[in-house]
C-alpha cells in the first residue's frame, strides 16, 4: 500500500482540527457558567463526597437512655443502697432525681430496700450545675415536713443521687421555690451546699470513725 499519498491528507486533517478547536475556545472578559456535562468528573467529586459526609453525620443518633444511679435505703441498716436506673442522657441529674422520687420497685422492696422520701414528693426543678458543680434542687414541702432521722435520710438520698452525675459536686435545697436551710447527717442545719461527706453517717462505704480514746480508770479509794 502506498502511504506517501496519505500524508498530505493527515496533515490537512490536523490543520482543520486545530482550527475547529481554536474556534471553540473563547477568550471571555469575565467568568461564565460551564455546563455540568463539560466539567471533568474528577472536579465534581469534591461536592459529591461532602454531601455524602454530611448525610452520614446526620444519621448518627444519640442513645435514648443511659445508666444512672439512685440511692434507696437498706431497711436493715438504715444506710443508703445504690441501685441502677435507665434515664434520658439529657439533664441526667434531674432525670435520676425523678426516678428517685418514684420509689423502689417491687423487686427492690423484696430485697429489703425502701425510701425515706414520700411518693407524694414532687421535683419542681433543678438549676445548674454552676461553675463549682453545685445544683439547686427544688422540691415540694412533702420532704420538709418529715422530721428527725427520716428527713436526714431523705436529704442524703437526694444528695447522693444528684452527685452520682459526674458534673455535680454539691446540692442546695429549695422548697416550693424558696431557698431553705436543711440539716446534714448530724442534724446541723445549714444553707451551704451539701455533699456526700455531709451525710457520711448514711454512707455504707464511708470509713468507720475512730474509736473513742480509752478513759483512765478511776482511782479506787
Amino acid at each position: 500500500m502506498n502511504t506517501t499519498r496519505r500524508r498530505p491528507l493527515v496533515v490537512s486533517a490536523l490543520v482543520v482540527a486545530s482550527m475547529v478547536i481554536g474556534c471553540a475556545i473563547q477568550n471571555d472578559t469575565e467568568p461564565r457558567a460551564i455546563e455540568p456535562s463539560l466539567v471533568p468528573f474528577d472536579l465534581l467529586g469534591t461536592s459529591t463526597s461532602t454531601t455524602t459526609s454530611a448525610t452520614t453525620a446526620s444519621t448518627v443518633q444519640r442513645p435514648l437512655e443511659v445508666a444512672a444511679s439512685i440511692f434507696l435505703v437498706d431497711s436493715d441498716t438504715d444506710l443508703l443502697a445504690e441501685v441502677g436506673r435507665m434515664v434520658s442522657p439529657l439533664q441526667t441529674a434531674q432525670a435520676a432525681l425523678q426516678q428517685l422520687l418514684t420509689g423502689p420497685t417491687e423487686a427492690e422492696l423484696d430485697q429489703g430496700l425502701n425510701s425515706a422520701i414520700a411518693r407524694s414528693t414532687v421535683l419542681l426543678g433543678v438549676e445548674g450545675p454552676d461553675a463549682e458543680g453545685v445544683v439547686t434542687v427544688d422540691l415540694s414541702d412533702d420532704l420538709r415536713n418529715i422530721g428527725g432521722q427520716g428527713q436526714r435520710l431523705a436529704l442524703a438520698q437526694v444528695v447522693f443521687t444528684a452527685t452520682a452525675t459526674p458534673e455535680v459536686s454539691g446540692v442546695l435545697f429549695s422548697f416550693e421555690g424558696e431557698p431553705s436551710e436543711v440539716p446534714n447527717g448530724l442534724g446541723v442545719s445549714t444553707t451551704e451546699p451539701l455533699d456526700r461527706a455531709d451525710f457520711a453517717t448514711f454512707d455504707p462505704f464511708a470509713p468507720a470513725p475512730p474509736p473513742p480514746p480509752d478513759t483512765p480508770a478511776a482511782d479506787e479509794g
